[in-house]
């Protein structure tokens, strides 16, 4: 007994206890409904299946209550709710057997409604309580139709996402959507809890979860990336997993310190994360965000992204369910003509195409002018000359154009005069003159265009003169 009851042997059972308990609780239930629908006269002989029902619940529950207990001695579990729920689970083993003796006697009759009450109550409190230790204690409430939201579903409004706070507003949420159901107060896998700076930072059984700056070396963020099959993955296979959005926003608290107090504009932003914080600002094609189209798109196909995937390309959505994506070449600088291609099987997707610093040239924007959708096109220091911008004017979307460090002229600008919604233009390091944006600014009066190397005026009360002395 001594050997069974140690090492994996323990374990092994216990976990079978989520299994076992589902049992008790379907029979004890049938045989309490049996018994009452026996009281008709027409339904008289569904009374003899009662008692074959009664027991192979009590023995049901008496196996689970077995295995539950030896599933405890893991740990991992706040003792005074694991207790109460060992307590009602016992008390309704115990209950079910005393059904078992009333029915197969007379006294039945007398103590039968009063002893199957009690033991539905019982069966429905230590059900709970075991949903509440398994997966956390708004687990059944959490989707409730009439009125209330849950963290899952509804993502929170951030009207100031420069002043939002990166712990509080990005990090905290996911944590709560993703693992608070398995490390919280009432439920500590591992010994660790998340529900909080002090117990992310103080960690778990194997000591602290987060390095400072080194998300690679963090367990919090390791064990969300590993493979599926991996044991240690984290949220284990089977559970709701995180976006690739909400992996990035981690390892970007991670990486820049775990501040629990920073806010949006005081860290550092990679071109990886400034995608994702483009993609949390309110969507809609408003006034307040004009780099969205106001309808809606159907998903992309897994297939179509998976080939700029395979090249290097990040494909991300930009809000979610509305079906459109943002496309980053960031990790891809090899990207060029012949790869632009692979970008026509998403053209109803794409409103956001980052290309800065690639092999992108005249050629790929053919393939560009091809997205219906596009909004914003970020074209920094690529290849791309004037004949490729007379492309552009199919592009009747395009709101924002970063031209910075390319080659183009007056002549190329003056054809986006096309382009009657453009809002934003950047135009710094090209060979654009001083008369041709001057031009450009008188045909497009509401289009922000942003030229670059500026220089602050000198002020006189800061500004000293020295003259030589004369002798």
């Amino acid at each position: 007994m001594t050997i069974l009851l140690q090492g994996n042997w323990s374990l092994f059972i216990g976990r079978f206890h989520p299994l076992l308990v589902h049992l008790p609780i379907g029979m004890l239930i049938i045989a309490f409904v049996l018994e009452v629908m026996s009281k008709n006269r027409r339904l008289a002989v569904l009374g003899a299946a009662v008692l074959p029902v009664l027991v192979f619940g009590a023995v049901s529950a008496i196996a689970a209550c077995v295995a539950g207990w030896l599933l405890s001695t893991a740990g991992g579990y706040e003792e005074a709710a694991l207790n109460l729920h060992m307590w009602l689970g016992i008390s309704v083993a115990v209950v079910s057997v005393l059904l078992c003796i009333l029915r197969r006697y007379s006294l039945y009759r007398k103590a039968w409604l009063p002893a199957s009450f009690v033991m539905i109550v019982l069966l429905s409190a230590a059900g709970h309580l075991g949903g509440n230790l398994t997966h956390g204690e708004d687990y059944l409430t959490a989707h409730l139709p009439f009125g209330g939201t849950s963290a899952a579903d509804a993502a929170p409004v951030i009207p100031n996402l420069a002043e939002a706070k990166v712990y509080d507003q990005l990090v905290r949420p996911i944590l709560e959507q993703k693992c608070y159901s398995c490390h919280n107060e009432a439920k500590l896998k591992g010994g660790l809890r998340l529900d909080g700076m002090d117990h992310i930072r103080k960690g778990g059984e194997n000591g602290p979860v987060i390095k400072d700056s080194m998300p690679e070396a963090s367990e919090l963020y390791k064990r969300l990336v590993l493979p599926e099959a991996d044991d240690k993955r984290m949220p284990p296979k089977g559970k709701p997993q995180l976006s690739p959005q909400q992996l990035e926003i981690l390892y970007w608290w991670i990486e820049t310190g775990a501040s629990p107090d920073a806010t949006v504009k005081q860290l550092h932003q990679t071109p990886r994360i400034q995608l994702v914080l483009d993609g949390m600002k309110p969507s809609g094609g408003s006034e307040e965000h004009p780099f969205m189209p106001k309808e809606e798109a159907k998903q992309a196909s897994v297939k179509d992204m998976a080939a700029l995937e395979k090249i290097g390309v990040k494909v991300m959505p930009v809000a979610d369910e509305n079906g459109f994506v943002m496309v980053s070449a960031v990790n891809a600088p090899g990207f060029g003509n012949k790869d632009a291609a692979l970008l026509l099987p998403l053209k109803q997707q794409i409103v956001w195409l980052k290309l800065s610093n690639t092999q992108t040239g005249d050629s790929a924007l053919q393939v560009i002018s091809q997205l219906p959708e596009l909004t914003r096109l970020y074209l920094e220091n690529t290849p791309v000359t004037d004949a490729g911008l007379t492309q552009l004017a199919n592009c009747k979307q395009l709101k924002y154009l970063n031209l910075v460090g390319t080659k183009v002229t007056d002549k190329g600008i003056l054809n986006l005069q096309k382009n009657a919604g453009l809002k934003e233009l950047f135009l710094y390091k090209t060979a654009v003159t001083p008369a041709g944006l001057a031009q450009l600014q008188k045909a497009m009066p509401k289009t922000a265009i942003d030229t670059g190397g500026y220089r602050m005026p000198a002020l006189v009360t800061d500004t000293l003169v020295y003259r030589k002395k004369k002798t």
